[in-house]
């Protein structure tokens, strides 16, 4: 059993608690805010996250905590959990059902357990450092054994953002030699990826919170998490986040069995 199943029953807990919140909104009729960042939010988003907060104050009370709706509480703390409650909210209120809650808890920067949950379809991955990577009621999980760019599935969100990103054509070259392309993106893609349903899934821009619990749950996958710059940490050897924490950050997923040019 991991070291970490403490925090591992407190993050699956968590999961649940957004889920059952997130589903009394699911195809309702909801009114949508849009942020300066021209993204959506809705009271599922905000409510989940409040129920989520109060939960991780309530049990983990020395913790840190990063939301993306509500902002920091204690950033100097050795560990801290990161949420992102509906990670794809425009397929939330779209009512396309690939959209999820994103939870790590990090001590000194590093995720030690993390969990991507998926409300509409009931179905989640989650992981510990050295205690591996399993879904739904504890079946392992790994990464595909696909050993060629051409026999693969590549995933990604809106290719208007990788191109006006500068990565159009990069990612261009990766679609057009791969076997398939979906734009199934967000936590949705990664969830794939770390199934073994798809090979890669890449993202120009995103947050800390989008992303923070992919470098554990794809090492214990058995796969390969980084930045398009290559970096395999989200946060430096002091424990501070390599970029601004909103959308300071790139992504890419592999199942790792075959060598794919970054651009550096």
């Amino acid at each position: 059993m991991s070291e970490y199943a403490d925090l591992l029953s407190l993050i699956l807990s968590a999961g649940d608690i957004a889920q059952s919140e997130i589903l009394k909104h699911w195809k309702t009729t909801l009114s949508v805010d849009w942020k300066a960042d021209a993204t959506p939010v809705t009271i599922a988003d905000k409510k989940a996250e409040e129920l989520v907060r109060s939960f991780a104050q309530k049990e983990t009370l020395e913790f840190g905590f990063i939301g993306e709706e509500f902002g920091q509480e204690n950033p100097n703390a050795e560990y801290q959990w990161v949420l992102d409650p509906i990670d794809g909210t425009k397929s939330f209120i779209y009512g396309v059902p690939l959209f999820g809650t994103v939870i790590a808890i990090l001590k000194k920067g590093n995720p030690i357990a993390g969990l991507i949950q998926l409300p509409a379809l009931n179905s989640k991955i989650w992981a510990t450092a050295g205690g591996g990577a399993f879904a739904d009621e504890g079946r392992p999980v790994k990464v595909s054994d696909a050993l060629e760019l051409k026999d693969s599935l590549v995933l990604s969100g809106t290719l208007n953002t990788m191109e006006s990103k500068g990565y159009g054509e990069w990612f261009a070259g990766i679609r057009k030699n791969a076997k398939l392309y979906r734009g199934w993106g967000d936590c949705f893609g990664y969830y794939q990826v770390a199934c073994g349903r798809a090979e890669i899934m890449a993202d120009p821009v995103v947050s800390l919170w989008d992303i923070a619990p992919y470098p554990l749950i794809f090492a214990e996958a058995g796969g390969v998490f980084s930045t398009l710059k290559g970096e395999k940490s989200l946060f430096s050897a002091n424990g501070e986040p390599l970029y601004p924490i909103h959308e300071g950050y790139s992504a890419i997923a592999t199942n790792g069995r075959f060598k794919i040019s970054l651009p550096l």
